[in-house]
């Protein structure tokens, strides 16, 4: 008989616990939202030796003081779900600040696993932990592990079965208080806690003399559990009087203190249990040793001679290889695939390889010259480039530069096989289907010219929208992303904004409606206003299509960028997202200094060390984001280019996609708004109307509008191209995507803003960000104009 427990995974940012979930739980996991919140939730199962184990990943939290929501949700399931065993995942590089979280852990009486993770990079650091020491000094088992590698799992299994076998059969180990809190504190709490156990009747699952702590401390949820149990009245009383007196004895508050406290005794342990051996290292002694394995160093001496070839041959190599599969009469996808994506995509990365290999010998040159001294880690001397406050922002945008390049060079061909599949392999299908059962013409019409049309000119961007998702996931994690929020710091404050903002704005990119709930990292309401109202103006990838469409059809050809070929395409979207975050500062800025007056809070915030993203993390970061966008055009965007359908071909008898038509009246009614902006065209006009409820509408309205029925095809793809030719210039279809990337979010971001901080607020960013649009996309093409420009 299969045995079941419960295990919830927590621990601090960055510390390796998602990477541990994924590593337990494999495919067996699925994503929601915890009861009445909006934070995301993740459980999973897995099986060893008999037992049925679900896994429920709490959320990323530094403590559990209850200052956020995750911090509450966090301490909240401990407390009252009662897991079978918590597995607190650490950094073992910085065990000093993930051990703070543990210590609560403790006090609250969880049947606690403590799992060091990362003890490969603390190896690597000359970090010797004695985990044996610690554990007995806080009496709770120990294992160290590397979810990276996969070391020290099964250990951790077995563990968490020893720990929910102890705590079932009653045998948990029974634990003094960790810490104590000094002669005179630690009188005053046990008083309390035996004044608690005496006049009120705490439910069993409430430790009392944690308790007795967090009244003392003022925790507000700890205060409205207290007040629903009777005799609270002199219990609070009484805990104001001791808050009274400690702060009359010690000077500052007992949180203060208890924290200190706390703070204190980690860092005593530490000292007797953590030893760093090594002294500080050259940087050639960190990449010798992060290249000795054999598989790392052939891989990357490989792909440096890889870059090397197609930096001065990639044009032969290329012809080479589509030269040898023509002669062998391969199929074009095949060499879509085996070329343009996969031989293409590896010259695309590799090429900046040699370039990387120069600088660290720039680098090491200067090292040993005694010019840069050494280090204690790789990632310390990375640091010092990449944090650098000369280079550290032009880094940050010549890396989201490669980043947009490299999407177009490799996802390019993979639109190409979508098209090809859409178009010959379902659209052929639908169409015999349909010509088999003897259909009517709306039917073929409807079948065709709507949902293929509509949907294909969507799910052609799915390869576009994968690539981004995948570079931006290798950024996070590898532990960059954090210093590029990090670097934009000094900026953001220099204009009021708080350095925090920058990570949800930086989240935008992929998707607004986390980035606005990631704002819950911010402790100031009116901080957290600001950057949800800001937030909009990053360019998610729902727009990402729009682009792509309008710079197939009037952006074509290259530019040289430092000497490095650069598509014009892809200049051109990269300009709209640098806009979109000037945008963002520049109304940053205002609404700083007139809604929201007063000085942002200090900026603080953790640096992970550097390291190699996983496969496994990457693909499943990947995935979830890139699934969302291919759900949303299986759904919302197909109910409404349906729907655009219908308001095409009605009224009876007028031509289809028409003036005539109730879409062509709303169109008709509504561009006379956008004249100005060089993109009065009806079709134009409605394609923005009904991109409010998801941005890619715009272009599957237009597939449907123009009647592209074959869109997957390159004369279908050609035939749209050729009508936003006739209809737009080159000028104003940039200012058309000006007012595509500025404009109103979508409904779900307006909606998800209106949970986070009121429909008020959700209402305002509906009216000015439409006006920031027109104002901007008015500028663009009436400047254009008065500059000569066509």
């Amino acid at each position: 008989m299969t045995k079941k427990t419960t295990i919830a995974l927590i621990g601090n940012p960055n510390s390796g616990k998602t990477t541990v979930f994924n590593a337990l739980t494999g495919l067996k996991q699925h994503v929601g939202n915890w009861p009445g919140k909006t934070v995301e939730k993740k459980e999973g199962k897995f099986t060893h030796k008999g037992y049925e184990l679900e896994v429920v990943d709490l959320p990323g939290t530094y403590s559990l003081t209850a200052y956020s929501t995750e911090e509450l949700i966090s301490r909240n399931y401990v407390v009252n779900e009662k897991p079978d065993v918590v597995v607190d995942i650490l950094d073992s590089t910085n065990l000093e600040r993930n051990l703070y979280l543990a210590i609560q852990l403790i006090e609250m009486g969880a049947n606690l696993v403590l799992a060091f993770n990362m003890s490969d990079l603390a190896d690597s650091e000359g970090l010797e932990i004695n985990t044996d020491l610690i554990s007995n000094y806080l009496n709770v088992p120990i294992i160290k592990t590397s979810a990276r590698d996969g070391s020290g799992l099964d250990e951790l299994r077995d563990a968490v079965i020893d720990a929910a076998e102890s705590r079932k059969q009653g045998e948990g180990r029974e634990r003094e208080p960790t810490i104590k809190y000094g002669k005179e504190v630690e009188e005053h709490i046990d008083e309390f806690t035996g004044y608690i156990t005496e006049n009120i009747k705490l439910p069993e699952r409430y430790n009392p003399r944690w308790v007795a702590i967090k009244l003392l401390e003022g925790d507000e949820e700890v205060i409205k559990l207290v007040e629903g149990l009777d005799n609270t009245r002199i219990v609070l009383k009484e805990s104001m009087r001791l808050q009274n007196h400690l702060k009359a004895v010690f000077g500052e508050d007992v949180e203060t203190i208890v924290a200190d406290a706390r703070y204190g005794f980690i860092h005593g342990m530490i000292m007797e249990s953590v030893e760093r051996k090594r002294r500080k290292k050259s940087f050639s002694d960190h990449v010798r040793k992060a290249v000795s394995k054999p598989f790392r160093g052939i891989c990357l001496a490989a792909g440096v001679i890889l870059g090397m070839a197609f930096l001065f041959a990639g044009g032969l190599i290329m012809e080479s290889a589509h030269g040898f599969l023509e002669s062998h009469n391969s199929p074009q996808w095949l060499m879509l695939i085996l070329t343009d994506t996969i031989l293409a995509g590896l010259g695309a990365v590799t090429v900046y390889l040699p370039f990387a290999v120069l600088f660290f010998i720039v680098y090491a040159a200067l090292e040993s010259s005694g010019v840069i001294g050494g280090a204690d880690s790789l990632s310390d001397h990375i640091d010092r480039v990449v944090m650098n406050r000369v280079i550290g922002i032009p880094l940050f945008l010549l890396l989201m530069l490669i980043a947009f390049n490299l999407t177009f060079e490799i996802a390019a061909p993979l639109s190409d096989v979508v098209d090809w599949f859409i178009a010959d392999v379902i659209g052929g299908f639908v169409e015999g289907v349909l010509f088999s059962v003897n259909a009517p013409g709306w039917l073929f019409s409807l079948a065709l010219d709507g949902a293929v049309a509509g949907l294909g000119s969507v799910l052609v961007f799915v390869p576009f929208i994968f690539m981004m998702f995948l570079i931006i996931a290798i950024l996070e994690d590898s532990g960059y992303m954090a210093r590029a929020a990090f670097i934009m710091d000094r900026l953001m404050h220099k204009i009021g904004l708080h350095g925090k903002s920058f990570i949800p704005l930086i989240l935008g990119f992929g998707c607004n409606v986390p980035a606005i709930m990631a704002t819950r990292v911010l402790e100031s309401r009116k901080d957290r206003i600001l950057t949800i109202l800001i937030n909009p103006f990053m360019s998610c990838g729902a727009r990402l299509p729009v682009y792509l469409l309008f710079a197939a059809a009037f952006f074509t050809g290259s530019i040289n960028v430092f000497g490095f070929t650069v598509n014009t395409e892809t200049a051109v979207i990269y300009s709209l997202y640098i806009l979109g975050m000037i945008v963002a500062v520049v109304i940053g800025f205002i609404f700083r200094n007139t809604l929201f007056k007063g000085l942002s809070s200090p900026f603080v915030m953790e640096l992970p060390p550097y390291r190699m993203p996983t496969f496994r993390g990457v693909v499943t970061h990947t995935w979830e984001r890139g699934w969302l966008f291919i759900k949303k055009a299986g759904t919302v965007i197909f109910a409404v280019v349906i729907l655009i359908w219908f308001l095409a071909a009605l009224p009876p008898g007028v031509e289809y996609g028409s003036e005539g038509s109730y879409i062509g009246c709303i169109g008709e009614f509504i561009s006379p708004v956008f004249a100005p902006l060089g993109f009065g065209d009806w079709r134009s006009s409605v394609s923005l109307f009904f991109g409010f409820v998801a941005k890619e509408v715009v272009v599957g309205s237009m597939g449907v509008l123009y009647g592209v029925g074959d869109v997957g095809t390159p004369s279908g793809e050609a035939t749209l191209v050729g009508a936003l030719q006739g209809t737009f210039t080159p000028l104003s279809a940039y200012a058309f995507l000006v007012f595509v990337l500025l404009y109103v979010p979508c409904m779900v971001a307006v909606a998800t803003i209106n949970r986070e901080i009121g429909w008020r607020w959700a209402l305002f960013t509906v009216a000015y960000t439409t006006v920031v649009a027109w104002v901007a996309a008015f500028i663009v093409y009436q400047g254009g104009l008065l500059l000569g420009l066509s």
